[in-house]
């Protein structure tokens, strides 16, 4: 298996596992915090949406789906009440659109390009990122981390998150 087909195949599982714990939230437990006034699971999800859009870009391959998404819900944006956020049914929508997005994306991919620096990059010397791959391993891990959160949201709230 060559480089790219294995990290298409790991977004695929991580996107699956992704899927199935939001699929797991009632609408009523998208408000559910991660802890006492912090991030509530629906702002994550609207993140998700948000740096998951923006992987594109940075392998220069698309365009955001949803900008409107990234002016309020990217790092270090503040916390949005949830009742100004959109509704967990499109955000749910938007982000099975940006995998499907994304999928593309992967398929494109050709390991000569894993090494080449990411689409976006200003600053060589400075850029965290530096290569495509390197952003294909932070988005992924970003993903990883707020599925974690989400389950363990679910998880407090008495849901079996695991089979």
């Amino acid at each position: 298996m060559n480089a790219t087909t294995f990290i298409s195949a790991q977004y695929d599982m991580v996107s699956e596992w992704m899927m199935g714990v939001i699929r797991e939230f009632s609408d009523e437990e998208f408000r559910l915090e991660i802890s006492p006034g912090k991030n509530h699971a629906l702002w994550i999800l609207c993140h998700l949406v948000t740096s998951d859009d923006d992987f594109s870009l940075y392998m220069g391959k698309s365009e955001l789906l949803y900008p409107e998404y990234a002016e309020l819900f990217s790092q270090g944006r503040k916390l949005l009440p949830f009742e100004q956020c959109p509704s967990p049914k499109d955000v749910r929508n938007a982000l099975e659109k940006v995998i499907e997005k994304n999928k593309l994306v992967y398929s494109s991919l050709r390991d000569e390009e894993l090494n080449e620096p990411h689409a976006l990059m200003n600053d060589p010397e400075n850029d965290f990122f530096k290569t495509k791959a390197r952003v294909i391993m932070a988005w992924q891990l970003h993903q990883v981390y707020h599925t974690g959160q989400l389950a363990s949201i679910l998880s407090a709230a008495g849901k079996k998150v695991y089979g």
